[in-house]
């Protein structure tokens, strides 16, 4: 990967929650990979995110004192603050891409932190917004399970 890279908080979840072994694999890949290449960013919003899911949301939850030692761990990454102007950035966004405003400030902390790439599977697979090209890295996975 060249150039800053953005991961959406199901790219966590996917790293850690085993469930699905191909989401995890791939997710792993991503996260090693942004953390030795030093480009990878992700935002106070994904922080949060990331706790309520992997302490309520997943199969096999964490407890809440182990999920804040790998959100320390994640939060090593560079890591977009929401602040007034984001948000503001956030809502231009929603408006213009008639987007869930919570997707909408993903895109605007990966434009804030010059990300080339978005990685997610909430937002259309091959997708550019603004600068921010939108990739969900699970699409090859997916596609392999509908046809088996």
């Amino acid at each position: 990967m060249s150039g800053n890279v953005f991961l959406d908080t199901n790219i966590l979840v996917y790293a850690l929650d085993a469930s699905d072994e191909n989401k995890n694999r791939t997710a792993t890949r991503l996260v090693t990979e942004a953390f030795r290449s030093k480009n990878g960013v992700i935002s106070t919003q994904v922080l949060k995110e990331f706790f309520v899911t992997v302490t309520q949301k997943i199969p096999k939850k964490l407890d809440p004192v182990d999920s804040k030692k790998i959100t320390k761990k994640f939060a090593l990454l560079e890591v977009v603050e929401t602040n007034v102007p984001l948000v503001l950035h956030g809502i231009d966004i929603h408006k213009e891409n008639k987007m869930s405003f919570w997707d909408a400030m993903i895109v605007a902390a990966a434009k804030v932190s010059d990300c080339t790439i978005l990685f997610t599977q909430d937002l259309s697979h091959d997708t550019v917004i603004g600068d921010v090209h939108v990739l969900n890295p699970f699409v090859k996975n997916e596609r392999d399970e509908e046809t088996s």
